[in-house]
């Protein structure tokens, strides 16, 4: 539990606990939230879920196999091949979603988390990047950019 304790300590200081949220000044949070659900509307629309059934390759395994006397002989054997699931529009779905939401005029900034306890304004409608802004979950649970006080 200690090892996970300091991966994830060690995780969090070298990522330097930024979040992305995307961006425009003038827009509300609402604004936001409906064109992103448009753009994923958009995205499915264009490039739909398409699942393909793939296998992983048999694997040469050996065992060894030993009677009473410890004599042994070594067995080779080959694994069945393992199936497993791909979407192959996942990546290009991720593409129109993100050129949708730039056509928009979003962009995507990355700022640290509002320190806990900070006093923080967050305007009704998105403003311009200030050299102290931060990242604070709004009254919707959404993440917004704030600028503290």
């Amino acid at each position: 539990m200690q090892r996970f304790a300091w991966l994830a300590l060690c995780g969090a200081v070298l990522s330097g606990c930024n979040y992305t949220v995307y961006h425009q000044p003038g827009k509300t949070i609402e604004d936001r939230d409906r064109d992103l659900l448009r753009c994923d509307v958009r995205a499915l629309r264009e490039a739909p879920v398409a699942t393909e059934i793939r296998y992983h390759p048999p694997v040469k395994r050996e065992r060894k196999i030993c009677d009473h006397k410890d004599r042994c002989i070594t067995d080779h054997y080959w694994t069945d091949p393992e199936p497993y699931t791909v979407d192959v529009n996942k990546q290009l779905r991720g593409r129109v979603k993100e050129q949708c939401i730039r056509d928009k005029g979003y962009t995507q900034v990355t700022l640290p988390r509002c320190e806990r306890g900070q006093s923080v304004a967050v305007p009704a409608r998105m403003t311009g990047i200030a050299p102290n802004s931060c990242i604070v979950r709004g009254a919707s649970g959404q993440s917004q950019v704030a600028t503290p006080r």
